[in-house]
């Protein structure tokens, strides 16, 4: 395009060495809008010769109709004397079409008169600033967008759940019109698509699992295990030619495809598709792969949630299972055992004639023996209901002094046979806990149970109460072996006996501590424990207080 050269009053503006010499464009502009004087860098700025600028109408008659209107606003602003000290941020367009950012500073000419007989300017190229400064901005831009989608994907927990996040967050925020996350099936032969948007219903029904042999986008990036950025569309059709319905169906736009790697493990990829053509600078490649790294660590995160979660059903089945079974099994012992229980009281009374002492003494036995394994069923049964959650208990005011008087009728037989000096502490008559009286008076006897069988004969064992606080603390103390650091932990576990071994085995299941301590939470108290090996234990059932 030609300046306008067409004639009109110029005032003259002498050549200057010293304008033509200095980094910055200068140029002077009479009353009718023509140009009388420019300097050497401002027609290399413009890619026009001094002959084509001199007598023609300054650059703006060609850039952008949006910048026009406001230069001529700022050069009647100008010839007002109101021109802005900062200048104005401008675009000019080159000869060549190329266009370029400028600082535009304007002064009037006025020789001697009130009437301003032009304009002058200076001309800052200033597109390295600009440049620059949107660089920044898109950096930025980025980051915003990065830290969005990485805050979205920490709280996935499902693959499909990741790949809707990558889609509708990580794309739209890097500018994308299409895109897709596909995986590597778990077989490891194909490429499935479990999330895409912008695709039409063809696209993603006839590409929506690819043979990870087949030469496509995608698979290729996943191969390979590297990304791929195309330009264009053209640049997309030089290496998938054979694609060319479904490259011309998504635009002639840029496209990147990402592997999604752990490692060097390739997960799958992602694939995006812009609107136009794009440079792929360094930092929006790194950005774009960064963007990747994080959906594979949440694609990674959310298989570890999802083997994690089957092994965790499939352990609870099984548990299941187990307590059904021990529920199950001690119904179908209590049942027989409560008829042996039944024909022992009946011969004990003489039903079946008179017995000699000696076959009294047997049916004791027997009496005991089914007492002691109707009581180890019992534990079983109630194992196995505290494990299904099937466990009921009240909360409600109970009389401790009452809990005190009951518990030691219980042991005492057991205390005496094993030589233990027992005592059971008297308690404040009106000390009230919240929980259930049955159970509570189940892990007293459970606790002392256990501390008699801890204690040589000659040791003394102890049950005391008292309210500190707002708790009611249970004590059982005995003098026994004690328990070892280590093993503090687990005694509360089920089926645990300390000491025990095939050479030295204990009498009971190993649950009574196990039951206790699921009894105390069920109550929402605590079950703890302080020992000491070869000074003894001491119990603590700490419960709430009403």
């Amino acid at each position: 395009m030609t300046p306008d050269r067409t004639p009109g009053p110029s005032p003259q503006m002498p050549s200057s060495q010293l304008a033509d010499s200095m980094p910055i464009g200068v140029a002077a502009v009479d009353d009718s809008g023509r140009q009388s004087y420019v300097n050497e860098t401002f027609a290399r700025m413009v890619g026009w010769s001094r002959e084509d600028l001199v007598g023609a109408l300054p650059p703006f008659a060609y850039w952008p109709p949006e910048e026009r209107s406001r230069i001529e606003e700022a050069l009647a602003g100008t010839l007002r004397g109101v021109a802005p000290e900062g200048g104005y941020s401008v675009r000019f367009r080159r000869r060549d079409g190329t266009t370029f950012d400028a600082l535009l500073h304007l002064g009037r000419i006025a020789r001697g008169g009130p009437v301003p007989e032009g304009w002058v300017a200076s001309i800052t190229d200033i597109s390295a600033q600009v440049a620059m400064q949107r660089a920044l901005e898109d950096a930025a831009r980025r980051q915003s967008a990065l830290q969005r989608t990485t805050s979205a994907l920490t709280i996935t927990l499902t693959r499909e759940e990741v790949a809707n996040v990558v889609i509708n967050a990580g794309i739209p925020a890097v500018g994308g019109e299409r895109g897709s996350v596909a995986l590597v099936s778990e077989d490891g032969t194909a490429l499935d698509v479990i999330a895409a948007v912008g695709y039409s219903t063809r696209a993603r029904t006839e590409f929506g699992s690819l043979p990870l042999d087949s030469s496509f986008p995608l698979t290729d990036t996943v191969r390979d295990a590297r990304p791929q950025f195309f330009p264009s569309v053209e640049s997309r059709h030089a290496s998938y030619g054979h694609l060319g319905e479904l490259l011309a169906e998504n635009g002639g736009g840029a496209m990147a495809s990402i592997p999604l790697m752990v490692g060097q493990r390739v997960l799958g990829a992602i694939g995006i598709n812009w609107r136009d053509k794009r440079d792929f600078s360094t930092e929006e490649q790194d950005f774009l792969q960064l963007l990747a790294h994080q959906c594979s660590l949440a694609l990674e995160r959310a298989r570890l949630y999802e083997e994690e979660r089957h092994a965790r059903y499939a352990a609870e089945n099984a548990n299941r299972a187990k307590s059904d079974f021990l529920a199950a099994m001690s119904h179908e012992l209590r049942t027989p055992l409560n008829g042996i229980a039944g024909y022992v009281d009946l011969l004990l009374l003489g039903a079946r004639g008179d017995l000699t002492r000696a076959q009294q003494g047997d049916l004791e036995r027997v009496r005991f023996n089914q007492q002691h394994l109707t009581s180890l069923i019992e534990d079983v049964l109630s194992f196995a209901r505290i494990e299904a959650g099937k466990l009921e208990v009240e909360r409600v005011p109970v009389s401790m002094a009452d809990v005190l008087q009951a518990v030691p009728q219980m042991v005492e037989p057991l205390m005496h046979a094993g030589g233990i000096d027992f005592a059971c502490s008297p308690c404040d008559p009106d000390l009230v806990a919240l929980g259930d009286r049955e159970r509570i008076i189940q892990i007293c006897v459970n606790l002392l149970a256990n501390a008699a069988k801890a204690t040589a004969r000659g040791g003394r064992v102890r049950l005391e109460a008292e309210r500190v606080d707002s708790r009611v603390l249970v004590r059982v103390t005995d003098t026994g072996v004690g328990i070892p650091r280590d093993k503090l932990d687990v005694i509360f576990s089920p089926f645990t006996q300390l000491g025990r071994t095939l050479s030295a085995p204990r009498a009971g299941t190993g649950l009574g501590l196990s039951i206790s301590s699921g009894l105390a939470e069920a109550m929402g108290a605590a079950l703890t424990v302080e020992s000491e090996v070869g000074k003894g234990s001491r119990f603590t059932l700490a419960l709430l207080a009403p």
